[in-house]
């Protein structure tokens, strides 16, 4: 004896892949974020800090004058 084959879905198809398909992407999308965050922005938020601890904005400037870099800026004499 053989069991009748199950009848296809066929009326309401169309919601049911959509709804699969948009958990997927958002399981996908929010797995793509964090990966990015951790790997790439709080690397890159790091290193930001750490050439801020060391810079010094008026050496910078002075070595820019020196070089000529600095065409509309005219340094003010102490």
């Amino acid at each position: 004896m053989s069991t009748p084959i199950a009848k296809p879905q066929l009326r309401g198809l169309l919601m049911v892949q959509i709804k699969k398909s948009l958990i997927g992407m958002m399981v996908v999308s929010i797995s793509a974020g964090l990966a990015y965050k951790i790997l790439v922005a709080d690397k890159r938020k790091q290193r930001y800090i750490e050439f801020y601890k060391t810079y010094d904005a008026e050496k910078q400037l002075k070595i820019m004058n020196e070089a000529g870099l600095m065409q509309s800026y005219i340094p003010q004499k102490k």
